[in-house]
């Protein structure tokens, strides 16, 4: 079962890397709901969950739903890319109350599964899915 996980878990962090060209396409473009739609759509493909249910609870709830690190640390990724959209369309106060939201997953994802487990999670993610948008 452990391997059946991992599989998952690297299929959700490389199917991240492939929509990481989509971000960048729809950050440039003039319109925030394409933005955010492509958001959406990357995360039912890594995760297999609606970005806007997640989002709607604390982090603590969504990282407990989650079977592996990798998993939470998708999600920071793909709110830390709503903030930057947000930002970037001028709504800066949503974008800062997504990244605090981003950095509690993260914090969360650390006490869940031990930081030996994240610090793995943060490596994988950030070989095969690049850096994150905001650090680009």
């Amino acid at each position: 079962m452990p391997h059946l996980r991992h599989a998952f878990a690297l299929y959700a962090v490389r199917e991240l890397g492939r929509f990481t060209s989509a971000f960048t396409r729809a950050r440039e473009s003039a319109s925030l709901e394409t933005g955010l739609q492509s958001i959406r759509e990357a995360c039912i493909s890594t995760l297999g969950m609606e970005f806007d249910t997640l989002t709607r609870f604390d982090a603590k709830s969504v990282v407990s739903l989650f079977a592996s690190p990798e998993q939470a640390r998708i999600l920071a990724r793909l709110v830390d890319e709503r903030a930057s959209l947000l930002v970037l369309h001028g709504q800066s106060a949503a974008g800062l109350a997504d990244c605090v939201y981003s950095g509690q997953l993260l914090m969360c994802s650390r006490q869940r599964f031990g930081v030996p487990r994240d610090s793995r999670a943060a490596e994988l993610l950030e070989r095969e899915a690049g850096l994150p948008s905001a650090l680009l």
